[in-house]
């Protein structure tokens, strides 16, 4: 099933210079608003409600609505890879979405 996960009545987040408002789906980067696709936002969203804490792959997959798709664990990492562009100021060396090697990611801020 695709759509959002449930962020009506949540709280928007700031960490250092990303905000993202759950109500309204909006991301911004400092002054810059980011254009994140629905599934996009949703993984953003889900990593940040659990700063500091291991998301599981398998639990992204199912979240996200990517466990359709016949090649799933390429499909998450070309999300992630995607999300890393538009939000890290260095994508290949990520500060805020940060691998977790055999489990899944952690989001830092």
């Amino acid at each position: 099933m695709e759509g959002p996960i449930a962020h009506v009545n949540r709280q928007p987040f700031l960490s250092n210079d990303l905000y993202v408002d759950p109500a309204g789906y909006q991301v911004k980067l400092g002054q810059r608003e980011i254009d994140l696709s629905l599934k996009e936002f949703n993984l953003l969203y889900l990593l940040i409600s659990h700063k500091g804490k291991v998301v599981r792959r398998s639990e992204i997959l199912q979240a996200v609505s990517v466990a359709e798709l016949v090649n799933e664990e390429g499909a998450l990492n070309v999300m992630i890879c995607r999300l890393r562009k538009k939000i890290e100021s260095f994508p290949h060396q990520p500060k805020r979405i940060v691998l977790v090697r055999g489990l899944g990611y952690r989001f830092k801020g």
